[in-house]
């Protein structure tokens, strides 16, 4: 408290220019804080939400700032199908399909402010669609399923984690709920949360639930891909940015950093900001001199990060409803999301994300993974997935390769998971001690780090950057 305090003397504040004003003009003339005395540079590894904003905000006070990424392109795991152009095939209507993030949380949380300058149409879930929930092979809205005590007890158990007061324990043994709901309580409260309702620690989720000041409230962007409209604010970052350099590791111990990419080519600065995966991290992908403090490698084992599956399944025709949302309770498929939700009868593509142990499995069969889901899907629809999904028209008129696409996050070696979540055991104090810097050398960013109760979403990368530059300008100023 006495350190923001402190800041907002000086104005540099959230609400004095620190943050806003460099999201949105990069050092603008009208950015009312004052630039920080700094002759040092300050580098930034990642170039997904949080080490953009990162780089923004530093820049905007005048600060020296270089970001190194380790893939071909920026957003992180915000990638829209749209902007892949090694998939030479699209889906009918080219829409934007989120092979990351889809939907947006918040009206006025961090990221929901950066759409709302944007002045972009957007799909408010809550209102606009009707969620789907499978038991007994069959997926009905809520009210068609009236007042089925298995469905009852998954939805009170979620709607009740933001007060949740009880043990310790994984979800699954805090909700208690019977066999036939298990896999909608996974689904709800496990696979949601990253990870399996096994894994995923109830009273880190609620604690984290807790801490949320925003409204919540999910909704999903018409007609722009979140990866265009989340670089757009950074423009003037941009130049910044090298690709496809992989920091293997950081020497922290001398007066200067050096960082060492996969070629052994050596970059030297005096802060750096790691916004690495929690996956990268834990698999040792980034080696630290000195190591990590034993604290911090405490606290980020009781943070997991489980294998992910994305899959963009394109359908000749909407056979799960126009207006259906997300489809809960799958067994192949935890959660299904209608991403053609009121934007047009032409929009016929279902999302399909895995976290946990099934992601894993799932994984390991390659393209099998489209069988393993079509056959769930026709199980629950009557075979109309495996009848209507779209195949690719050759030039002789006849039918070819089905469409469909896939992120296989956790092969990814940039990635190595999906999203972070608070294992059974774990808590935001966890997340705090592995946000913490070290020696005022070396800080840490990205959505695991997030405290706000964001964690696992693009809020949470964006938090983080706010928290993160606060830390690195105080360290300058108290030198």
């Amino acid at each position: 408290m006495k350190r923001r305090k402190a800041l907002k003397k000086l104005g540099l504040g959230l609400s004095a220019g620190l943050v806003m004003p460099g999201m949105f003009t990069s050092c603008g003339k009208d950015d009312p804080g004052p630039e920080i005395p700094y002759d040092g540079i300050v580098y930034i590894i990642g170039a997904g939400a949080a080490g953009l904003y990162a780089a923004d905000i530093l820049n905007s006070k005048g600060i020296r700032v270089q970001v190194l990424e380790a893939s071909n392109q920026v957003g992180g795991r915000i990638r829209s199908l749209r902007n892949q152009k090694e998939l030479l095939v699209q889906t009918a209507a080219d829409f934007p399909v989120e092979l990351g993030a889809e939907v947006v949380y918040g009206n006025d949380s961090v990221f929901g402010k950066i759409i709302e300058k944007y002045s972009l149409v957007k799909i408010d879930l809550l209102s606009q669609s009707t969620d789907q929930f499978i038991l007994d092979s069959q997926a009905k809205s809520a009210a068609e399923w009236g007042g089925d005590p298995d469905l009852a007890a998954v939805r009170n158990f979620v709607a009740s984690l933001p007060g949740y007061a009880g043990a310790d324990v994984s979800m699954k043994q805090a909700a208690g709920v019977s066999t036939r709901a298990e896999a909608l309580l996974n689904s709800m409260a496990g696979n949601y949360y990253g990870s399996s309702s096994e894994s995923v620690g109830a009273k880190g989720v609620g604690e984290a639930l807790a801490l949320i000041k925003h409204d919540n409230k999910p909704f999903i962007i018409k007609t722009n891909p979140l990866q265009d409209i989340i670089t757009s604010p950074f423009s003037r970052i941009l130049p910044k940015v090298q690709l496809n350099t992989v920091i293997k590791s950081i020497n922290y111990a001398g007066e200067k950093i050096i960082l060492t990419d996969k070629d052994g080519i050596e970059y030297e600065c005096d802060k750096v900001i790691v916004t690495t995966s929690l996956g990268v991290l834990k698999s040792g992908g980034v080696a630290f001199s000195p190591a990590l403090p034993g604290a911090k490698v405490s606290s980020m084992n009781k943070i997991g990060m489980d294998h992910c599956v994305r899959l963009a399944i394109d359908f000749k025709k909407n056979f799960w409803g126009e207006t259906s949302g997300y489809i809960w309770g799958g067994s192949v498929g935890p959660m299904y999301f209608n991403s053609g939700v009121n934007r047009s009868e032409f929009y016929r593509t279902l999302t399909v994300t895995v976290h946990g142990p099934k992601a894993q499995e799932l994984s390991v069969l390659g393209d099998g993974i489209l069988n393993a889901v079509l056959a769930e899907l026709d199980a629950v629809y009557d075979n109309q997935a495996s009848l209507f999904i779209r195949k690719v028209i050759n030039s002789d008129g006849t039918e070819g390769d089905r469409v469909w696409f896939l992120a296989d996050w956790g092969k990814d070696e940039f990635f190595k998971g999906g999203m972070s979540y608070l294992k059974v055991g774990g808590s935001i104090a966890d997340r705090e001690t592995f946000s913490a810097p070290i020696n005022n050398k070396v800080f840490f960013a990205g959505e695991a780090t997030d405290i706000l109760g964001d964690a696992g979403t693009i809020n949470g990368a964006l938090n983080s950057a706010e928290r993160v530059t606060e830390q690195v300008i105080e360290s300058i100023l108290s030198a």
